[in-house]
């Protein structure tokens, strides 16, 4: 499959806070732009609403609870038995 190179800029504050949530998911920039463009071609939903503008002054916490509250509901967590659990996460290591 060939690959694309996809580039945007960001405020360098903004692109250092992310990368440091990033880094704590076990994640890339990368893979997060991937999951987004699949997304779309997937979809053809743009998973933000292009309103809303986040500033770096804007505080923390209340920035997380608001994409929080902007997730989808993760219906195949609460189905999760405990061995699928342990299923997903040995898949993870094995």
């Amino acid at each position: 499959m060939a690959t694309a190179v996809i580039s945007g800029r960001v405020d360098e504050r903004i692109k250092e806070r992310a990368d440091a949530y990033l880094r704590a998911a076990g994640l890339q920039a990368g893979d997060v732009i991937r999951q987004v463009w699949e997304h779309i071609a997937r979809t053809g939903e743009i998973p933000i609403d292009g309103k809303r503008e986040v500033t770096v002054e804007e505080d923390p916490f209340e920035g997380f609870m608001r994409f929080r509250a902007d997730l989808p509901e993760a219906t195949w967590l609460k189905t999760m038995t405990k061995e699928d659990l342990r299923d997903m996460i040995a898949g993870r290591y094995a």
